[in-house]
């Protein structure tokens, strides 16, 4: 069995995730009254979005461990200098369990936390769910090109926090996307999986970033 590696296209990735923003936002103006939206200052927001991240994250990796025989080869991680949180499956997976990983944050913190949103008026939810829609764009994009894959392939994180490797006896580099792209393929071997990986690792640059964005929000608060 051979390991193909892919790569999201983050410019299309950006324009598409910006595309439903815009859309989604939208929807809002006509669900909600324009007004509703003016009393959240920028650091509520912020945070919000930031747990609201965490939050899809986790979502990723207890959809992981659904599948894991062994709990530990689900990892975490903040690399913001590459503009990612990810939760890593370092265990061989198969396309219906991938499938379900890749969609369960969008169905919790969109399509389920749109309902509740609506009927109690939590407008600030609204906006997050939709925020959340907008961040899952490679987890969407990743699935319709699963999707059309054949049912044998395996899924697995060897190491890499912004690609992901498909596992298949069949040619996966043949498989065309717009928004993907092929990288390599080599053999599939246990020793591909970097162990020194730990379960939760966050970046230098990363926490320079989250000590910014907590200053940043209490200055915006501060100033309200």
């Amino acid at each position: 069995m051979k390991y193909y590696k892919f790569e999201l296209n983050l410019i299309w990735a950006n324009i598409l995730s910006v595309v439903l923003f815009v859309l989604g936002f939208i929807f809002l103006l006509f669900t909600y009254k324009p007004t509703e939206f003016t009393e959240y200052g920028v650091g509520k927001l912020l945070i919000g979005m930031l747990l609201y991240l965490m939050i899809h994250e986790i979502i990723h990796g207890l959809a992981f461990s659904c599948f894991c025989k062994d709990k530990r080869s689900v990892k975490y991680g903040a690399a913001l200098e590459k503009g990612v949180l990810y939760a890593m499956c370092q265990e061989r997976i198969s396309k219906k369990a991938i499938i379900i990983s890749l969609l369960a944050p969008t169905v919790v913190l969109t399509l389920l936390a749109l309902i509740p949103s609506y009927i109690f008026r939590i407008d600030l939810l609204a906006i997050l769910a939709i925020f959340n829609l907008a961040g899952a764009t490679g987890d969407l994009l990743m699935t319709l090109f699963v999707i059309k894959l054949p049912n044998n392939i395996q899924y697995i994180d060897y190491d890499s926090v912004i690609g992901f490797y498909l596992l298949s006896k069949d040619d996966l580099s043949k498989y065309k996307s717009p928004f993907l792209r092929y990288i390599e393929s080599g053999k599939d071997s246990d020793k591909l999986i970097n162990k020194d990986i730990k379960p939760l690792t966050i970046t230098k640059a990363s926490w320079i970033i989250f000590i910014i964005l907590i200053i940043f929000v209490i200055i915006s608060c501060i100033s309200m």
